[in-house]
């Protein structure tokens, strides 16, 4: 299996959805998705847009009811990070990225767990 790479960024009115991220539905649990994760050699770092954009554009999506997000720009400073999805939730919008986890830092990981 190979793992998830980045893909070509393509947001419609701020929203976009990796084409190789699995169409999870509303029963899958967080540690079945952290588990996928997991596999594909990283974890999912979440940015919501409610801490993250600026107040001008939190106003206008909760308090206007405007859903265009394609002003909002979230980063992830996670070496080799790279956007899996920016999805609206019942919370408001959120970015998923995904980080890579460093193989010395898992190899680490590793060797302390007990046998």
């Amino acid at each position: 299996m190979n793992p998830i790479q980045a893909a070509t960024v393509e947001r419609e009115e701020g929203y976009w959805t990796h084409p190789d991220l699995p169409e999870w539905d509303e029963g899958v649990t967080r540690v079945e998705c952290e588990a996928w994760a997991a596999r594909q050699g990283g974890e999912f770092v979440a940015i919501w847009f409610e801490l993250d954009a600026p107040e001008n554009q939190i106003e206008r999506y909760f308090d206007e009811g405007d859903n265009d997000i394609s002003d909002w720009n979230p980063v992830c400073d996670k070496a080799g990070s790279f956007l899996l999805s920016i999805h609206d939730t019942e919370d408001g919008p959120v970015a998923l990225f995904f980080a890579p986890k460093d193989k010395e830092a898992a190899k680490e990981v590793n060797d302390k767990k007990p046998c």
